[in-house]
């Protein structure tokens, strides 16, 4: 989560009174409760569980997990891509391959996903950079949490970060509960434990530890300004549905359970279990009658207002739904860009925010890089950063295009185009040789 404070109340930053941090946790733990029951729906624990009784149908239909994950396999299904525009001194175009080569060890394709995945479902997310150890040192990255992560910004306009921090409630083998804390500032990562917030300490534990990242080692992601996840407004129109196909399930079970009542002559005991097993009834008198008591009830009616939340649960999302039998049909591909052009607003919106930390994580991997002596520095702001929606696309057009566009744009544009290709300039580069290699050849 993101928090606000005023720079006097933290002058020292190296140095955060235990009531600062006391302060803190209390309103990580008291927004917490919102996150729970988000979290909650997503798994599929919706109120209809708690509400039904002994005799009723509990049945949870998981829009909340369809929107999310509708959402995150349409803009990052395919792995992010990097293009860089910027030249060096000489003139030469800038190398990310080292950078790259650390995104591959730290599989931050998985991360991306997470993150992504946190952001629908939570509202926001953060992510932390750390340096790894072992035969390859360099950058990594750690999804965290939005309950036990804290970015801690000023109040001004431009709310530059101070210091973050990442905590939990753990327990000794004793059984006494204490708080685990890390701060990280810009410089250095700090551990504190404290056993108790109602004026309890926070002790420093372990050494100080310096990292290279030349900047608070952590990133915030929001999923929109007001940072609520993608089916948080909806959660009254999944309660609604979930009730509905209770409510019908449940009356097709009374339906089988129904009532039957005699007139004109009562069983004698022992008949009932006899009846319910052969199924007649012998002897039973000339002018006696056998009726069920049935609950009726208008299926059409019933599907009519299930529809009718279907659709308002995809309209307040910006969702589309494929399994609509009316989505394709023989519809021309301007028809279907029609159809997703308010998804197409709502992922777009998303890629923005994402594009923004995966820049600031770009700047800080490359700062730590640059002082390990591993790569020059990289103006992130002149890299691309190439979303590739997840949608059917005609290969033979799009070739077609790229063909058709050679001399008029450079070659990694139009390779970044193509949707086998995962490294563009990598890819352009062997163009080029190849070319060169022709050339001399001739």
């Amino acid at each position: 989560m993101i928090l606000y404070l005023d720079r006097a109340e933290v002058p020292d930053v190296e140095r955060l009174p235990s009531e600062v941090l006391r302060s803190l946790i209390r309103k990580g733990e008291q927004a917490a409760g919102r996150w729970d029951l988000l979290w909650r729906y997503y798994l599929g624990q919706h109120e209809i569980c708690k509400q039904s009784g002994p005799d009723e149908v509990a049945v949870v239909v998981n829009y909340a997990k369809y929107v999310v994950d509708i959402a995150l396999g349409y803009y990052l299904s395919h792995p992010v891509k990097y293009d860089a525009n910027q030249t060096d001194a000489l003139g030469r175009k800038v190398d990310l391959m080292p950078l790259l080569r650390c995104y591959d060890r730290a599989q931050v394709q998985e991360t991306d996903l997470t993150i992504g995945k946190t952001m629908g479902i939570l509202g926001e997310c953060l992510e932390l950079c750390y340096s790894t150890g072992g035969d390859h040192p360099g950058p990594a990255s750690a999804v965290i949490d939005p309950r036990n992560g804290i970015l801690v910004k000023d109040n001004t306009v431009e709310h530059a970060k101070l210091f973050g921090l990442i905590w939990e409630k753990r327990k000794k083998l004793s059984g006494e509960a204490y708080y685990f804390v890390t701060v990280y500032t810009d410089r250095t990562v700090r551990d504190y434990i404290c056993t108790d917030l109602n004026g309890g300490a926070f002790v420093p534990t372990g050494e100080v530890r310096y990292h290279w990242f030349g900047a608070v080692p952590l990133i915030d992601y929001a999923n929109n300004d007001e940072r609520q996840g993608d089916f948080e407004q909806i959660r009254s129109l999944i309660d609604a549905y979930d009730a509905l196909m209770s409510a019908r399930l449940t009356d097709k079970k009374k339906f089988v359970d129904a009532l039957l009542v005699f007139f004109g002559m009562t069983l004698a005991e022992g008949e009932e279990r006899r009846l319910a097993v052969e199924k007649f009834i012998d002897g039973a008198p000339l002018d006696a009658r056998a009726e069920y008591i049935q609950k009726t009830f208008n299926e059409s009616e019933v599907q009519v207002l299930a529809d009718a939340l279907v659709r308002e649960m995809h309209k307040m999302t910006l969702t589309v739904d494929m399994s609509d039998e009316q989505f394709a049909g023989n519809a021309s591909g301007q028809a279907l860009k029609l159809k997703m052009l308010a998804m197409d607003q709502l992922v777009g919106r998303k890629m923005r925010r994402m594009e923004c930390g995966l820049r600031e994580r770009m700047a800080l991997y490359n700062h730590e890089l640059v002082v390990r002596g591993g790569m020059s520095v990289v103006d992130h702001t002149q890299v691309d950063v190439i979303f590739t929606p997840n949608l059917p696309i005609n290969e033979g057009e799009r070739v077609d295009l790229v063909c058709k566009l050679q001399g008029i744009v450079d070659d990694q544009t139009l390779l970044s185009q193509l949707w086998f290709i995962s490294d563009p300039a990598e890819a352009a580069e062997i163009v080029r040789r190849k070319q060169a290699s022709s050339g001399e050849d001739k």
